[in-house]
C-alpha cells in the first residue's frame, strides 16, 4: 500500500498549497503513474464544478484572464497555448477581451513528497530475486530462514521510500458579462522524479476529457504517455 510520509514544500506555478484528498493502493497503480522509465500511462485524479443551469452552449468565446505580472512569464504563456489547444478542439474560440463571452484563468502548482511503498516480493523476482539486489546475493535482503539454495525463499514485505511529485491544475470559466463564475475544473496527480512541466499536458487534457463533466462527481483519467502530447 502507499502511504505519504512527507513533502518537502511548494512550488511551480501560482495558486499556494494544496492537498491530495486520496492515495492510490498498489506498486502496479505506482508504475502507472511515472513517466520516466517504461509507464505507458499517466492517472488523473479530476473534478469538476459547474453553476446549476449551465450549458456548454455556443457562442464559445473566450479570452484569458491574469495580472499584467503573469502574463510576463514564459511558463505561463506555454500552458495557455497547451490550453488553448485543447479549448480549440472543443469548440471554444480565443478572441479579445472585450469579444469574449467567458473570461478563462488558471493556477497551477507542484510540490515534492515522499510516498512509501510496502509490497510482496517473491524470490522468482529478478529485482528480489536470489542476484537482485534486494535478494539473497544481493546488498539489501537479509538472511532467510532456511539457508542460501534456491526455493527456500518465501515471500517477503518490502518497504521503500519512493520520491515523487505532486501536480495541481485548476481552470476557471467566468462569465465575462456578469463576473460569476460558471464552471471549473481541478486535476491532480503524481509522478516520479516529474515536474509540473512535464506533467501539464497530462493535466489539461484530462482535466478537459468529457467536458464538461459531471458537477461535484470525483473521478480518474487514464492518458497513454505520449512525449510529443501537448
Amino acid at each position: 500500500m502507499w502511504q505519504r510520509i512527507g513533502r518537502a514544500g511548494s512550488g511551480g506555478g501560482i495558486g499556494g498549497n494544496w492537498t491530495f484528498g486520496r492515495l492510490a493502493c498498489g506498486l502496479v497503480l505506482l508504475g502507472a503513474l511515472l513517466l520516466s522509465g517504461c509507464a505507458s500511462t499517466v492517472v488523473t485524479d479530476v473534478t469538476a464544478f459547474r453553476q446549476p443551469g449551465w450549458q456548454n452552449e455556443a457562442p464559445r468565446t473566450y479570452s484569458f484572464e491574469h495580472s499584467a505580472a503573469q502574463a510576463a512569464e514564459l511558463d505561463r504563456q506555454t500552458y495557455e497555448e497547451w490550453l488553448a489547444s485543447t479549448l480549440a478542439g472543443l469548440g471554444f474560440e480565443q478572441v479579445p477581451a472585450k469579444q469574449a463571452r467567458y473570461r478563462v484563468s488558471m493556477e497551477y502548482d507542484s510540490a515534492p513528497g515522499i510516498v512509501r511503498v510496502a509490497e510482496t516480493v517473491y524470490p522468482g523476482d529478478p529485482w528480489y530475486g536470489p542476484w537482485g539486489p534486494y535478494g539473497p546475493y544481493g546488498f539489501y535482503r537479509p538472511w532467510g530462514p532456511w539457508g542460501w539454495g534456491p526455493g527456500y525463499w518465501p515471500p517477503q514485505t518490502v518497504v521503500r521510500d519512493v520520491p515523487v511529485t505532486f501536480a495541481s491544475l485548476r481552470v476557471y470559466f467566468k462569465d465575462a458579462a456578469t463576473g460569476q463564475r460558471v464552471y471549473q475544473v481541478t486535476a491532480q496527480n503524481q509522478s516520479e522524479g516529474g515536474n509540473v512541466a512535464a506533467m501539464m499536458p497530462y493535466l489539461i487534457r484530462s482535466a478537459f476529457t468529457d467536458f464538461p463533466a459531471e458537477s461535484g462527481r470525483p473521478r480518474q483519467v487514464t492518458l497513454t504517455v505520449d512525449k510529443d502530447a501537448k
